[in-house]
């Protein structure tokens, strides 16, 4: 591989990671407070499905996060993210129970279905996941703040 070609790649995953960052601080704006955050995504019958948050800061400067969807005709879909709050970064560690690490680890590609670019469409696939809760996202209870 060339090292053009490497450092195009590096830059749009690096791209991709930025974006998930600036995503998870706009779904949730504290995110140095709150450990656990529920909201509903509508779906096609208009039943709100649960997407769960939870928040654990490792130290100052990252925090993890782990990210669950629940639908009724899909499996359940598990989302383990690193955030870096000094860089601005956010990126997948863990997809579904696999690890990041099996990816440089397993020589072949046939070995569990990993292709070369696994964490970029882990990434990517967060990406997508992120701007749909944003635009769609609905609060499960039906709460309305008392006037002052």
């Amino acid at each position: 591989m060339e090292d053009k070609e490497k450092y195009s790649k590096l830059k749009s995953f690096h791209f991709v990671c930025e974006k998930n960052y600036l995503l998870f601080s706009q779904i949730l704006p504290s995110l140095n407070q709150e450990s656990i955050f529920s909201f509903g995504l509508p779906m096609e019958n208009s039943k709100l499905n649960e997407v769960s948050i939870s928040l654990n800061k490792i130290s100052k400067f990252t925090s993890d996060v782990k990210v669950c969807f629940s639908a009724e005709l899909s499996k359940e879909i598990e989302i383990e993210v690193r955030l870096y709050h000094e860089a601005k970064m956010c990126e997948v560690i863990r997809f579904q129970g696999y690890h990041q690490s099996l990816i440089s680890i397993l020589p072949s590609q046939k070995k569990f279905g990993f292709t070369k670019d696994e964490k970029y469409q882990w990434n990517s696939f967060l990406n997508k996941f992120l701007t749909i809760c944003k635009e769609s996202g609905r609060s499960l209870e039906n709460f309305i703040p008392p006037r002052v």
